[in-house]
């Protein structure tokens, strides 16, 4: 890809993540006249446990074959590696990719699609004048009649426009460990989610060809998560964590908390706009969405920028689930075992989790029969949950 000249463009998208970048092809293939700028040079690393679900797989109409390292058949679900249920699925629950390369897949695409990529380019800040939106970043100004916000869960963009403390985000940390070459392990084709790895939370185990991404997460925010990623690596039979592994620390975008996913002729997509799920924690299907919708809405209304089209939408196609998966995290991890014992192990449910690994199931209905199937004495015991701890300054993703 080479940098063009600075230029005018319809449509200015700060990210060339997942949003931004399936954003910019979907825009360059309605003809709207779309550029992509990003901070880093592309491909690079991004922090990521790099797990695509079906129904994010089955949003993108081209084949994402070259990024994906497995295709994912089945999921064990278990409570601290003491008791576990292993699902089957079939067709593929999803696959797991390096955020390097499936971003890098994306923003290929978008380019042979006819979008404009400025690497190197950080967003520095804009100034509105009638129409017209003129964008400064770190190398020169770009005039654009809307600007898309899809930088990341730190996003400059929405602090510029929005203020500091829209969005609340809870950390999350992970490793890699090596595969040796030609060893089999019971993660080929297989998810690890082990309720309980960390308080009130999870610890994941994603295989890819020649690793495993390994981390743990929680919806109520966490304290000490390096010791309690290791005891996680070490109840694992056959995996032992190298002498010089790295931590590497991200944060997740739980909750928007006013709502606000659009300004004066500003646009927040993905992280950036604070869609993650708050059960999982995932956000890659809710990147590409929220651009699917954003195209959508460009395209009913013909580039009209302060029409609310996409917020709209968002509160129609995005918030209800995203909504319930916030609802279902932390109930769920606020009594972990109880949930592992009383939920997760009962054949029904656990069709409904493994139903939310693929996409095959809403949180909204999973939601309902979480509901349906919790004891009454466990909402009883509400009271007692633990309180959210505050967040700290997010990272990359």
């Amino acid at each position: 890809m080479t940098i063009e000249t600075n230029g005018s463009f319809d449509v200015l998208i700060a990210g060339a993540g997942p949003a931004g970048a399936y954003l910019g092809y979907l825009l360059a293939r309605q003809g709207i006249g779309v550029a992509i700028i990003d901070k880093s040079p592309m491909p690079r690393d991004k922090v990521c446990g790099g797990g695509l679900s079906r129904k994010a797989v089955e949003l993108l109409d081209f084949d994402i074959t070259p990024a994906v390292h497995r295709w994912i058949r089945g999921a064990r679900l278990s409570f601290q590696d003491r008791s576990s249920i292993v699902k089957d699925i079939d067709p593929p629950a999803g696959c797991t990719v390096l955020r390097r390369q499936f971003d890098y897949l994306l923003l290929e695409r978008a380019c042979a699609a006819g979008a404009k990529f400025y690497a190197q380019t950080p967003f520095v800040g804009l100034r509105t004048a009638g129409e017209t939106v003129e964008v400064q970043t770190g190398r020169g100004a770009f005039c654009c009649r809307l600007l898309i916000g899809a930088d990341g869960v730190g996003s400059t963009v929405r602090r510029k426009v929005f203020g500091r403390r829209i969005v609340r985000y809870v950390p999350a940390l992970e490793t890699l460990v090596p595969l040796v070459a030609g060893a089999a392990t019971p993660f080929d084709q297989r998810v690890l989610f082990d309720f309980g790895a960390v308080p009130h939370g999870y610890g994941w185990i994603f295989p890819k060809r020649d690793h495993l991404n390994i981390g743990v997460y929680s919806p109520w925010g966490g304290e000490h998560l390096r010791e309690h990623l290791a005891s996680f690596i070490a109840r694992q039979e056959g995996l032992r964590l190298p002498a010089d592994a790295k931590y590497l620390g991200s944060a997740i975008p739980v909750k928007n908390a006013p709502g606000l996913f659009q300004g004066d002729r500003v646009w927040l997509l993905g992280d950036a706009a604070g869609f993650a799920d708050g059960l999982f924690g995932e956000g890659i299907y809710f990147a590409l969405k929220s651009a699917a919708l954003a195209a959508q809405a460009l395209q009913e209304t013909r580039v009209a920028p302060n029409n609310m089209r996409y917020t709209q939408l968002v509160r129609q196609r995005l918030l209800p689930d995203l909504r319930a998966s916030q609802w279902m995290g932390k109930a769920l991890f606020a009594f972990p075992r109880l949930a592992f014992t009383h939920l997760v192990s009962n054949p029904r449910m656990n069709d409904c989790f493994a139903g939310l690994i693929s996409g095959a199931v809403g949180y909204r209905e999973c939601l309902v029969k979480t509901l349906v199937g919790t004891p009454r004495w466990l909402f009883s015991s509400a009271s007692m949950a633990p309180q959210p701890a505050l967040a700290g300054r997010p990272r990359g993703r």
